[in-house]
């Protein structure tokens, strides 16, 4: 009876270590350029990352402010990436993007964010140009820092859940092998 308990604890508790690394879903872990950003440079492309792979099938959708749907001429599907190319640079205005990924499980999943578009006029660019390149890639490395801690919060999660899993399982085993040895006496 009790090598039955034993052996039903050790496999629920092998298939939820498993399981949930099996189940994970991707997650959006950033955009380019990113939600409520003021891109002030031509912008060609849209770039959305994932924790996960995604699959076939995932699509950008971009709106203008009006609703003008904005052409995206190719879609490219890499390792966790998501890439729109735009058929043209993207005017002043306000655009929403609407995004749907098939992730590595199989599960869909679809987000949206928006940014605005307000490049200088061709006079005024000589004069706009320094002070831009110098705060831009600082606001960028920041925000890279923070997006590159999150991911690395949620790795450490995931590790930590595994190795709970697995000091369990150990503690189980030893439990059972013990508790089988002494009553054989």
């Amino acid at each position: 009876m009790l090598k039955r308990i034993f052996t039903a604890t050790v496999a629920f508790l092998l298939a939820m270590t498993i399981s949930t690394s099996a189940s994970a879903h991707s997650h959006l872990s950033g955009t380019h350029p990113t939600d409520g950003e003021v891109v002030t440079e031509p912008l060609n492309e849209i770039i959305l990352e994932f924790d996960g792979d995604i699959e076939q099938g995932s699509f950008i959708d971009v709106t203008t402010s009006e609703g003008q749907a904005v052409d995206v001429q190719d879609l490219i599907i890499g390792e966790g990436t998501l890439t729109g190319t735009l058929a043209e640079t993207l005017p002043n205005d306000d655009y929403q993007v609407n995004w749907s990924i098939i992730s590595a499980d199989g599960h869909p999943l679809e987000g949206e964010f928006s940014f605005t578009v307000d490049r200088a006029t061709p006079e005024s660019v000589e004069e706009t140009a320094d002070p831009s390149e110098t705060t831009e890639p600082a606001e960028h490395s920041i925000e890279d820092q923070e997006e590159a801690a999150a991911a690395d919060e949620t790795e450490e999660e995931s590790s930590s859940m595994s190795i709970l899993f697995i000091v369990l399982l150990v503690i189980v085993v030893a439990g059972g092998v013990f508790f089988l040895t002494k009553r054989k006496k």
